[in-house]
């Protein structure tokens, strides 16, 4: 029996390693191969171009080579993202809202690499290791919570009037959405307006801004929007005030600035920090300080530091909501959304304490004459568009039938849109050209992209198709050869006899009868948010029963009414830019009483 314990004893050390004082193994630790390695993967715009450097156990340098992001959106985004990712040595930093596809590209780009050298990819991977947070706390006159262009605006005009301000923006860098706009300011009674001698007032304004809206703004900011747009646009302009260079280009309302949005957005940045205002950068606000019903500072939480941070004026332009999937309606998820990834809807969550008014919290603006980027980003492609509808560009559905005038309203058009399966922009070589030229010279894609993204052997995003026949085309885009045919030569037929158009169309031009055919899939997009948080004609943030919270103002998307249930072109960003300059004003005049 002894014996027989003794074998058995034998057999269970023979299992578990047949040794009393064996070591547990471990894996060693994957060391990488020295050296500097290259990788190209497509971001937003086009491919991006890195080199990762690295020693047996660390990253040294992660080099952007090339890129072709946009700039002032993946170009300020990329060096940000590259910098963490070597400060925590991980790819698992946290993309930079706002530039989510560049952020994606960049971090494959450095993956990729980091593959190629041999490193353990589980350990480059890991969410990065942070340090316990401070508690750190801020005086200062005025607060801003929001880096977009109202944002920047109040807080700019604020700091030039003498006030120390301390800007709180959750993402890496500033320009929220504004950087991703057009650019273009309407000047409806402004100085610059009459000089031109531009028929314009703010009465015409706000029935231009109802009818867009189908009526269903809010009537007092509507009046407030279009009674200081005058005023605050010769502001923004003037040497003495904002010395933002907007050039006037044509006839009309509009002016603008060089480089768009993005341009705009870098000028603002510089004026901010000349003016000496304090921007945390990576700095999400929590939650509203308040003392016997007054907002006195805010309480923000930043990647090394718990901030309370006090303040006279708390000013509230963190944006919209409409990268909040519990705040946007169902409807809109059958559609892309376009917006900045940071707009969350931060600000309705933090007005609950003060009992906050919202309205119109149900709509978003959608558009049509959308294309989708390689990255699978839905793409504005108002200036190409807008170059061959004046031509011979047309629209036809699934079963290859134009649906809708295509230069008309943009909401029957787009309603049109909503019922097909699919739609096409149907062009001839000439309005391909246009088109392509139209959105390359706003370097929304390079000049390049269309003659790869229509090769026969392209699969991605775009959906954009080339032949050299009309029955070629119809083949490729699946839709009935008779039909496509048939529709093209009817509209021709309506251009060469001067018929009225069956649609409303002002027909120009016919379509080449022979050469080179394309079609672009044309989809619809949702970005803007159109409710929000109500304010009164003082940009003070209102409660419930419609009283001005003391010490609380909004300026910017966050601000609701202003649009209807779609927005005037051009008067988002207007209202972005000019509403913060009211809300910088009209703060600086409290304080100073």
């Amino acid at each position: 029996m002894k014996r027989l314990f003794v074998c058995l004893l034998c057999g269970l050390m023979f299992l578990t390693g047949c040794s009393t004082n064996t070591e547990k193994t471990t894996s060693p630790e994957l060391k990488m191969t020295p050296g500097t390695y290259s990788s190209t993967v497509t971001g937003f715009k086009g491919d991006i171009q890195v080199e990762v450097t690295v020693t047996e156990e660390e990253i040294t340098e992660i080099k952007v080579v090339e890129h072709k992001e946009t700039t002032g959106i993946g170009s300020e985004a990329l060096p940000v993202l590259a910098d963490n990712m070597l400060k925590y040595q991980t790819i698992g930093v946290d993309s930079v809202a706002g530039a989510t596809v560049s952020s994606a590209g960049l971090k494959t780009a450095v993956k990729d690499a980091l593959t190629q050298a041999g490193a353990d990819l589980d350990k480059f991977s890991a969410a990065p290791v942070k340090g316990e947070l401070k508690e750190e706390t801020l005086d200062a006159d005025v607060v801003v919570i929001g880096g977009g262009a109202a944002g920047m605006m109040s807080a700019f005009y604020t700091a030039k009037e003498g006030y120390k301000v301390v800007l709180v923006e959750k993402t890496p860098m500033v320009g929220g959405a504004s950087a991703m706009a057009g650019g273009s300011l309407t000047a409806t009674n402004s100085q610059w307006q009459k000089e031109a001698g531009y028929e314009d007032s703010s009465e015409m304004l706000k029935e231009r801004l109802l009818e867009a809206g189908h009526n269903k703004n809010h009537l007092p900011s509507v009046e407030l929007f279009t009674s200081f747009i005058g005023p605050n646009f010769d502001w923004i302009v003037s040497e003495e005030g904002g010395n933002m260079p907007y050039i006037h280009e044509g006839s009309g309302s509009s002016y603008s600035f060089e480089g768009g949005g993005a341009g705009a957005m870098l000028k603002l940045k510089e004026n901010l920090l000349n003016a000496g205002a304090e921007v945390l950068l990576n700095t999400q606000a929590t939650e509203l300080i308040v003392n016997e019903g007054a907002v006195v500072g805010i309480k923000a939480k930043g990647d090394e530091a718990n901030y309370t941070i006090n303040a006279k004026a708390v000013i509230l332009a963190s944006g919209g909501y409409g990268h909040n999937r519990d705040i946007v309606p169902e409807e809109y998820f059958a559609f892309r959304y376009s917006g900045h990834s940071g707009h969350d809807g931060d600000a309705l969550e933090m007005i609950k304490t003060v009992d906050g008014a919202t309205r119109n919290l149900t709509w978003l603006n959608k558009q049509p004459n959308t294309m989708i980027l390689p990255s699978g980003a839905p793409q504005y492609t108002n200036m190409g568009v807008g170059a061959v509808y004046k031509m011979s560009g047309i629209l036809v559905n699934e079963k290859g039938e134009r649906f809708a005038c295509e230069n008309g309203d943009t909401w029957e058009l787009m309603l049109s849109m909503e019922e097909n399966e699919r739609q096409y922009l149907l062009m001839d070589q000439e309005n391909y050209d246009a088109f392509n030229k139209a959105m390359s010279d706003r370097k929304i894609f390079n000049p390049e992209d269309p003659a790869k993204w229509t090769a026969d052997d392209y699969t991605g995003q775009p959906f954009y198709k080339g032949a050299d026949t009309l029955e070629e085309l119809a083949e490729k885009i699946d839709v009935p050869a008779e039909t496509l045919k048939a529709t093209v030569a009817q509209y021709n037929e309506a251009v060469s006899s001067g018929t009225p158009d069956e649609f409303g169309r002002e027909l120009t031009t016919t379509i080449a009868e022979e050469g080179r055919y394309y079609a672009l899939e044309m989809s619809i997009r949702y970005s803007t948010s159109l409710g929000g948080i109500c304010i009164n004609d003082k940009m003070q943030v209102l409660n419930t029963a419609e009283e001005a919270v003391p010490g609380l103002y909004a300026a910017g998307e966050v601000v609701g009414g202003v649009q209807g249930d779609l927005y005037l072109g051009g008067s988002t960003f207007t209202w972005a830019m000019t509403s913060g300059v009211e809300a910088g004003r009209v703060v600086s005049e409290a304080l100073a009483q």
